[in-house]
């Protein structure tokens, strides 16, 4: 099965390849690449010379298209480096910045408390960045001095929407200041325009905290608003990143903003929590967290409204302070309490989150449920649903209830084994059992053979649809995060995959291989442009299935043409560039 990563990664490669650029050059110094940028129109690529480049501004508003942006890219991917005081502001549309090494930084523009970005999608008035695309990029260790690192320096601040951040590695921060801020489109909590930001496929590492882990805030890798514009949606989508040997505050991942997805991310080696901390209506799904024990560990935090917590897979997380006791932050799930007339940056109630089907192994809380994180934080759960999940070797609580949940409140058809377990086993389908619930697979606990879990989860919800490996599930479905049998191959990142399915230098890997292309089956899909007519497809032999998927990864399409000549209408087609996979090849083409 191809799973979700192949289908993306294809996507970018034939828009990065197929692009058509009306106009290229190579600059090799700051005067020719202002001049350059000056000149700019859609369909542009300026190319970078390999070498160093020291103190480089980059400040450009221009507007590209989809079908031809403008591209400002490295001669040859890591052979391109940025250091000293180097900044890239990008304002207009279709913009994309790929390729570039920033290192070795010195003289940092300093405002007072604050540090100005490395990247910024807006440029030096202010005009933000809409669908625009920041890929293939490293940074590395790109600090300000010891003085300076109480001072909030964010290496990627993003404006506008409908952007991108991809196959990129962001390594070695230390101090004040998010890796990728989303900072919306507007700071009034009146209004916010919804983001529709992707961050895909990166590799998030290194992070060191100024002082104890957690002692100092926004020390993040990603936040997405603010809790000024919380209570309006962002559609952003966070997926497939790796975040390792990661130590920071308790927000690895800060939510401050509605709507947002978190999906097929694996987190590694870490300190701190995937935290939902303003905003309603997320989802958290498929996700692998191996903590290894390390102090003030936890996997997810819920705060909010209507969230959504399923098919995660969490391992090793520990509760213990570096300096002593516990946090009540962290567990494998942690659920807080809210505060009575919530300022829009305090502790909203949890009400209405589902938190189903999540595998919890050697952790030493699996739920903390109703946290209080101060004496002011009353309002219990209200709504709260814990269903079909597993939890194997809890060292002090599977479910650690400090306050009650409220409302139509229930905990059905969870399983635990070798851990202490506070509800009453047999109501809600609700067990403990002894042994062969999992077995100790070579990157994660799965399921046994004969285990208690399988067909064993009660309760029907809508989005359940597939495993955490992307296996589909029945009707009839397992307990836990993962469906028995169900021969899903979405397994978790490893550093081994950085360079290769994420990370920086992960597309150009795949670049270099030859590409699988619909000419190269004996395949023609024309005509190119289609304007108003449909697509015609000739084959050598019987066509077979037809998907074609639009640049955001969506099938917009699937047909089945049982002979070698056939056709597609494009009548339902918005103009743009789509993707069609034939006989397991891919081809581009656009509607006009």
């Amino acid at each position: 099965m191809e799973n979700k990563y192949t289908k993306v990664l294809t996507f970018l490669l034939l828009l990065i390849a197929f692009y058509n650029h009306t106009y290229s050059q190579i600059v090799n110094n700051e005067s020719e690449l202002q001049n350059a940028i000056t000149n700019a129109s859609a369909g542009t690529t300026i190319t970078l010379a390999n070498g160093t480049w020291t103190d480089v501004l980059i400040n450009i508003n221009k507007n590209g298209t989809q079908t031809n942006p403008i591209t400002i890219k490295a001669e040859t991917v890591g052979s391109v480096f940025f250091e000293g005081n180097s900044h890239v502001s990008m304002g207009g549309t279709y913009i994309i910045f790929e390729g570039v090494v920033f290192q070795n930084p010195s003289n940092l523009t300093d405002n007072g408390s604050t540090l100005e970005p490395v990247i910024e999608f807006r440029d030096s008035s202010n005009n933000e960045c809409d669908n625009c695309t920041v890929t293939n990029i490293k940074i590395d260790s790109y600090n300000g001095t010891t003085a300076q690192e109480e001072d909030t320096f964010k290496w990627i601040l993003v404006y506008g929407q409908y952007n991108e951040i991809s196959y990129s590695s962001f390594i070695g921060k230390h101090g004040i200041g998010s890796i990728i801020n989303d900072n919306r489109n507007a700071t009034s909590t009146e209004f916010a325009e919804p983001d529709f930001t992707k961050i895909h496929h990166n590799y998030f590492a290194d992070r060191t905290p100024i002082n104890e882990v957690n002692e100092d805030n926004d020390q993040d890798a990603i936040r997405i608003g603010n809790s000024s514009t919380s209570l309006h949606p962002s559609n952003t989508e966070v997926y497939d990143n790796l975040f390792y040997n990661w130590s920071g505050e308790v927000e690895i991942i800060s939510n401050k903003s509605g709507e947002n997805k978190y999906y097929n991310n694996t987190f590694k080696n870490y300190q701190g929590t995937l935290t939902l901390r303003h905003g309603d209506n997320c989802e958290v799904y498929n996700n692998y967290f191996f903590a290894d024990n390390r102090q003030f560990s936890g996997g997810i935090r819920v705060i909010g409204e209507g969230h959504k917590v399923y098919n995660n897979y969490i391992e090793g997380v520990n509760s213990e302070k570096p300096t002593g006791g516990r946090t009540k932050t962290a567990g494998a799930i942690n659920v807080s309490n809210g505060r009575p007339n919530s300022a829009l940056n305090g502790y909203y109630q949890v009400i209405d989150a589902t938190i189903v089907n999540n595998t919890f192994v050697n952790c030493d809380y699996g739920f903390r449920i109703g946290t209080n994180v101060g004496s002011d934080l009353t309002l219990a759960p209200e709504n709260l649903i814990v269903a079909n999940n597993i939890m194997v070797n809890t060292s002090e609580n599977a479910v650690d209830e400090q306050t009650v949940p409220i409302g139509t409140s229930v905990y059905e058809g969870n399983i635990t084994q070798n851990g202490s377990w506070d509800l009453t086993n047999g109501t809600n389908n609700n067990q403990t059992v002894s042994s062969g619930l999992l077995v100790t697979g070579t990157d994660f606990y799965r399921l046994a053979t004969g285990s208690s879990a399988i067909d064993a989860a009660v309760g029907t919800y809508s989005f359940l649809t597939n495993d955490i490996l992307d296996g589909t599930r029945p009707s009839n479905y397992d307990a836990g995060a993962e469906e028995f049998g169900a021969n899903g191959t979405r397994l978790p990142y490893t550093v081994n995959d950085v360079g290769e399915k994420i990370g920086f230098g992960s597309l150009d890997f795949i670049l270099g291989v030859e590409e699988n292309t619909l000419a190269s089956k004996g395949i023609q899909v024309y005509p190119i442009p289609a304007k108003n007519q449909p697509l015609t497809i000739q084959s050598n032999n019987v066509i077979g299935s037809i998907e074609v998927y639009d640049l955001s990864g969506r099938i917009v399409l699937k047909k089945q043409i049982n002979t070698n000549l056939g056709h597609i209408e494009t009548n339902n087609f918005s103009n743009g560039v789509y993707i069609a996979k034939i006989q397991g090849a891919y081809g581009r083409f656009v509607i006009q």
